[in-house]
């Protein structure tokens, strides 16, 4: 019994293993996908700068063309000056010209802010695209860090496969079909370790002559309290 119970012991040990490759199996294309959209997001982010810049720059030059064409006026509105005859018409063309003026004045104005909102913006934009491309190269790492780990637990996953098949036809089948009926039941778990005479499945202590008998390994005994198979992997020998 004690040979079979090593082997109920070890292919517990391998289901455990198993369970966490299959945990990372599940987590880490979700990881990849949060990485994935994090990229994204920060892509989103500065291609709507660019585009505030871009909207930015046409607007200047909208209103770098209506104040060339206000100057034109003006250019216009002083040579038509040697032209009048009458006071009237010359008092008229200046207020004209003064209207003129103070709408380029305005134009003037507002394309300093544009330009100074311009100059802003280059200079974040600048700065969050050297921080974007460091952003994005930590991500690339983390995201073939993770790939690289998730080949490795492909390649456990087979290898532990192997091992527990092998393990599996050690076993007899009346032990096999019980550690499988527990493991299904207990989450899991079908075999743990006594520990301190509490077992390390339910955290309940097994009685004293019961303990002593776990310690020997020669006989399948079970947790009264959860009904898992117990087992003694302390170093002692018990007489």
């Amino acid at each position: 019994m004690r040979k079979q119970l090593e082997l109920l012991w070890e292919i517990q040990r391998i289901d455990l293993d198993l369970k966490s490759v299959r945990e990372d199996r599940d987590r880490y294309p979700q990881e990849i996908r949060k990485l994935e959209e994090k990229k994204n997001l920060e892509n989103e982010r500065i291609q709507k700068d660019r585009e505030r810049l871009n909207s930015l720059e046409k607007e200047r030059k909208r209103k770098e063309g209506l104040l060339s064409q206000e100057l034109e006026k003006i250019k216009r509105a002083e040579a038509r000056m040697f032209e009048v005859k009458t006071n009237k018409e010359y008092q008229a063309l200046l207020s004209e010209i003064d209207a003129i003026k103070d709408a380029t004045g305005r134009e003037e104005e507002e394309i300093l802010q544009v330009m100074d909102e311009v100059d802003a913006l280059k200079k974040d934009l600048a700065k969050r695209e050297k921080e974007l491309t460091v952003t994005l190269e930590k991500i690339e790492a983390e995201r073939m860090g993770l790939q690289e780990t998730m080949a490795r637990g492909e390649s456990l996953w087979k290898e532990q496969m192997d091992r527990r098949e092998r393990v599996a036809k050690q076993l007899e089948s009346k032990l096999l079909k019980l550690y499988d009926t527990l493991r299904e039941k207990r989450h899991g778990v079908s075999v743990v370790n006594v520990v301190g005479e509490t077992c390390q499945g339910c955290f309940v202590n097994v009685p004293p002559q019961m303990f002593i008998e776990v310690q020997r390994n020669n006989a399948l005994i079970r947790c009264p309290n959860c009904n898992r198979i117990l087992y003694w992997e302390g170093n002692g020998k018990v007489k």
